[in-house]
């Protein structure tokens, strides 16, 4: 089963949440409405395989209206019977990565986006066991923490890509569409996964735009939910204006990478 939302049917404002479902942590803020917020574009899709072993995050920032994101997750809802045989498949990190390549190009889906207001960035990460797909169109962004990362000041998967969206103005309309796509294995030990909107970052401090403050905020003694919650409590006690969506999960990898002898 999926679990979806978008912030145009619950915008969250004036009131940070979080909440899981089945070891995905989803945290939610609207902005603040004395700051100017008025409502929400983000959205989220999540799925897992039948036994847990693949997460797969979606994870949007629509502007105009929310009506962008929506058009993927209702898209994605609509292939949900798919979808769980993709996850299930043994080559399910190629298997997707050919299937929302796909989806995105296809002249029915363009079409659909012409009929929307607005444009969404859209972000995707995979996890099966030990390692790490992801897909981004656009300015939402990725980490993927761990110690052995941190030591080398080493926390983000993705980029942050502006003027680059799927919607009205649309990147699978180019001559040459432009999109990230990557793997990453996971280090040995404790792993968070964490993808966020640029709510999260665009405060008055700025204080999540250093990736070790964020690093410092997720990776302590608490727990990721209550960890989370105070993320997004900054937020709102900085009056940030911007919506932010979070969704993270941890992963213990007891596969070790192999390393250099002469790694430090």
């Amino acid at each position: 089963m999926s679990y979806t939302w978008i912030g145009s049917e619950r915008t969250f404002l004036d009131t940070p949440t979080t909440i899981e479902q089945q070891g995905i942590h989803i945290g939610w803020y609207g902005g603040h409405t004395e700051a100017g917020a008025n409502k929400n574009e983000d959205g989220l899709f999540i799925m897992q395989s039948e036994d847990g072993s693949v997460k797969l995050a979606v994870l949007l920032d629509a502007h105009q209206t929310a009506t962008s994101a929506a058009l993927i997750v209702q898209t994605l809802q609509q292939d949900e019977a798919k979808l769980q045989l993709i996850l299930e498949h043994p080559d399910v990190l190629d298997v997707f990565e050919k299937y929302i390549v796909d989806l995105f190009s296809s002249v029915a889906f363009r079409q659909a986006c012409q009929q929307v207001t607005g444009e969404t960035s859209c972000l995707i990460v995979l996890q099966k066991e030990s390692y790490l797909w992801w897909f981004s169109v656009g300015d939402c962004i990725a980490y993927l923490l761990h110690p052995d990362l941190a030591h080398w000041g080493q926390y983000g998967l993705n980029q942050r890509q502006f003027y680059e969206w799927i919607g009205q103005v649309n990147t699978f309309d180019l001559e040459v569409p432009c999109y990230t796509i990557g793997k990453r294995q996971l280090r040995a030990g404790h792993n968070i996964i964490v993808l966020m909107t640029d709510g999260v970052f665009d405060t008055p401090d700025q204080y999540f735009q250093r990736p070790e403050h964020l690093y410092q905020a997720l990776v302590n003694d608490d727990k990721l939910k209550p960890n989370m919650q105070s993320i997004l409590d900054h937020i709102h006690t900085q009056r940030g204006k911007d919506s932010a969506t979070i969704i993270s999960w941890e992963y213990s990898n007891s596969q070790a990478p192999q390393m250099p002898s002469d790694m430090p």
